[in-house]
């Protein structure tokens, strides 16, 4: 199973899209996904429509009172792992117990021969949810927007993310940065996003060459809590997605 982190520490970014459409597009090509909610905001498992209420979910997986395969509910859409606004609630409980960085990583080898992959929608910020994704995950995708603070956010990314290596997974890898919400009329985005490959010479890891256009299907199948896919899988921001995760199953392959 690889298993592949959405992150950024800024909101707004498009990571729950990103995560969501990644797992569906590759869900959709007949490849076995299993999707794990982080974020406390539980977006990705509205989307899916699993339950929180009278069920086990992301919350009760991290206080040690259920197994992972207790929390996977089988969804239209697919295996999520619901996330829990009560999350947020137990960051210092989690940060103080040994081992309570590698909480998902110990969940996921108890499953990682029932699915190719895993994709986990992170949240917002730095903190123990955070690492424990990226300490799980064989590699992330960093979602940006055209932001003059877009490439500042990206270096303190990528500086948790060698802490990560250093310390707790030597083998993530960055799959790449991705530009999403792209309006080519704007010069902001266009600057930023010309301005990817010399930051990633920099950094030293890839971008995705193909950037997510802005479209209103997008904020209409979140508004109707559906797939993108399903809603329109003719927009702009479908068919970017379906070349990105192309693109990525290109890169994971040029690894192996």
């Amino acid at each position: 199973m690889i298993t592949i982190s959405v992150a950024n520490q800024k909101g707004g970014v498009g990571k729950t899209t990103t995560a969501l459409c990644l797992a569906d597009s590759l869900r959709r090509i007949q490849y076995k996904v299993l999707f794990l909610d982080l974020d406390p905001q539980t977006n990705s498992t509205s989307t899916y429509g699993a339950k929180i209420e009278g069920e086990n979910t992301i919350f009760d997986l991290f206080k040690g009172e259920c197994t992972i395969k207790e929390a996977i509910q089988h969804m239209d859409l697919g295996d999520i792992v619901p996330g829990d606004e009560l999350l947020s609630t137990i960051e210092y409980e989690v940060m103080s117990k040994i081992g309570g960085f590698t909480v998902i990583k110990k969940a996921l080898k108890q499953i990682e021969h029932e699915y190719d992959f895993c994709i986990i929608d992170t949240p917002p910020n730095l903190g123990i949810f955070m690492l424990n994704a990226l300490s799980a995950s064989n590699g992330c995708i960093i979602p940006l927007i055209g932001s003059k603070y877009a490439i500042d956010g990206l270096a303190k990314l990528i500086s948790t993310i060698n802490q990560v290596v250093e310390n707790t997974n030597e083998d993530l890898k960055i799959y790449g940065a991705l530009m999403t919400n792209y309006d080519v009329r704007t010069s902001l985005d266009k600057t930023t996003f010309a301005a990817l490959p010399k930051v990633a010479e920099q950094f030293g890891f890839p971008y995705f060459k193909t950037p997510i256009r802005i479209c209103q299907a997008v904020q209409d199948a979140q508004a109707n809590n559906v797939s993108l896919f399903d809603y329109d899988p003719t927009c702009n921001a479908a068919v970017d997605y379906a070349n990105v995760t192309k693109e990525l199953l290109e890169r994971i392959h040029q690894e192996d």
